[in-house]
């Protein structure tokens, strides 16, 4: 399944920090990185152990966008990280098929916290606090606020989802 892995260089592992602001917060100095491509849209990021960060080409209403985002595992990890994105938690009824790659929609959301633009990774959390998804929001957080029902957030990344099984494969075989 893994096509090319390789340690990054000083600096590109500059770069990647200057990028992703939460990674200095979450890893301090990093020393080492390794980015997985899984293929042309795909790239895993492996910090100090941690399969932290996913670079992806993602379809959203029929357009192609250059995301980068946090994994379940180090959403969960590092609770710092999760305040560089905005939240929606979402009832209990929504977590089973939101955790197992439905999209958010509108009912199922219990509160916002952070605004967002229609494009952007929005987390989603359980009642009990846990990440469950990574979403691209749909609208902006004021059209969800203002919504009663309807598809709001694009499910892209969930437990047992392409992501996640590549996450373990490639732990398994470091």
């Amino acid at each position: 399944m893994v096509i090319n892995r390789h340690m990054l260089s000083k600096k590109d592992i500059k770069r990647l920090m200057n990028e992703v602001p939460w990674l200095s917060e979450v890893y301090g100095n990093i020393e080492e990185a390794e980015v997985i491509k899984a293929n042309d849209n795909l790239e895993i990021y492996r910090i100090m152990n941690d399969t932290a960060l996913v670079k992806a080409v993602v379809s959203v209403s029929n357009t192609s966008m250059n995301l980068t985002y946090p994994t379940l595992l180090a959403a969960n990890k590092y609770p710092s990280l999760v305040k560089y994105y905005p939240v929606v938690q979402v009832d209990e009824g929504a977590v089973k098929p939101i955790a197992t790659g439905a999209d958010v929609m509108r009912p199922g959301i219990r509160e916002l916290t952070g605004s967002f633009k229609p494009g952007e990774i929005v987390l989603v959390k359980s009642p009990g606090g846990r990440v469950i998804a990574v979403t691209v929001s749909l609208y902006s957080s004021d059209e969800v606020i203002n919504m009663s029902r309807g598809k709001v957030l694009k499910n892209i990344h969930h437990v047992d989802d392409y992501v996640w099984r590549l996450m373990s494969e490639v732990h398994e075989h470091k």
